[in-house]
Formats: C-alpha cells, structure tokens, sequence
C-alpha cells in the first residue's frame, strides 16, 4: 500500500468515525458508562430565610428549603432535568409510615422558577425547591401542579418522609430521600428554627 493509499485510508476512517460520532455520540458515551451521572442532596438543612409578598403591598417572612442535583460526569449534560416527587409516606396512629396516593410523579419547582426553564440541562450544579413555611402559614412541599388529593403539608406537630429523584432524558439518580417534621413553632432565628421544624436525609427503606 502506497503513503498516499494510507492516507486516504486514514482520511475516510476519520471522516466514518466523526459521522459515528455525531450520530451516535450519546449513546456510546452512555454504553461504556461516560454518560451524565446525576446526583441529588439536601442543599440546606437549615432553611433560607427570605421576605416574600402575600397582598398588595405587604410582605412576611418565609424559609425555603432546596435540593441541589450536580451530574459528576461534566463532560456529558443531562437533558431535560426535572426534580420529582416520586413517593410520600406520613405516620399512621402506631407511628409506622404509611405511603400517601399519588397519581404520578410531581415535578418540584426550580429555584427562581419564572426565570428558569421548566426542564433544566444540567452541567453545573442546579438548585430546586422542596418546601416552605410561611410564618403563621403551615409546611409546604412545593412541585408546580399541587393536586387536590396530594398530602405534602404539614401543621403542627406532624411528620412526613418524601422521595425526590432527579429524572433527565439520558440519566436517572438515586433515590433521595427526606424526613421533614415541625412542632408549629416559628423561630426568625436560623439555628433555633432548625430545632423546631426539622429536615435531613433519611434511607430510601420501603414501607407499606
């Protein structure tokens, strides 16, 4: 075989291999394990404290609690990024926790959700809502459609344990999952207000 034979050889293996890739790039990458790899965790036990309006003209306190999802194959973006609800258990009488219907998963809404898109592509680090308590209000979970049946609030003295998952079109997480309980206490004061209304991961132990 001639020098230029080789090169041409060359030239058209190349030129295969970048069609190959283009077409099929993702789904190599995700067979030999390079896909995205996303990851989901409490991003603020303790709660952000922030001002929020509830009439014309009038403001109150709030704290906002996040998850955060962080895909740890940066090279690869996850698309179509959505924070769902994909289970929720609340103590019955003997204290076992019960699972609550659900028709569907629930999609949570994104930090600053009037200026984020509804799915997310996640390269970077992306931060979503799972509730809040409104001073004088009760515990809120917070995905965007909140059905009539869907039990994610919570009143004085009563607990909950939620399932979140991060679901992207080329990745999926482990499940998350959340116990959240407040004794209907309000607290403006972050480190006293953690003792009162408390959130922190839980194992994902399935119950009936």
């Amino acid at each position: 075989m001639t020098t230029d034979q080789v090169i041409q050889l060359a030239v058209a293996i190349g030129t295969i291999a970048v069609a190959i890739l283009a077409i099929w790039g993702e789904r190599i990458k995700l067979l030999i394990g390079l896909g995205p790899k996303l990851v989901l965790t409490l991003h603020d036990p303790q709660g952000e404290l922030i001002n929020v309006s509830f009439e014309e003209g009038k403001t109150t306190l709030a704290r906002y609690y996040h998850l955060r999802v962080s895909n740890k194959h940066r090279w690869t973006q996850a698309t179509n990024t959505r924070i769902v609800i994909a289970g929720l258990t609340r103590p019955a009488a003997d204290g076992s926790l019960v699972s609550q219907p659900l028709s569907g998963p629930l999609q949570l809404m994104w930090r600053f959700s009037n200026f984020h898109l509804l799915y997310s592509i996640v390269g970077p680090d992306d931060i979503c809502d799972l509730g809040h308590l409104i001073r004088g209000d009760k515990f809120r979970l917070t995905p965007f459609v909140f059905p009539a049946n869907f039990t994610g609030v919570l009143e004085a003295n009563q607990r909950m344990r939620v399932e979140v998952k991060a679901v992207a079109d080329n990745a999926e997480s482990q499940s998350l999952c959340i116990d959240i309980s407040w004794d209907g206490i309000w607290s403006d004061d972050t480190l006293e207000m953690a003792k009162h209304l408390v959130v922190k991961e839980m194992p994902c132990a399935r119950t009936a």
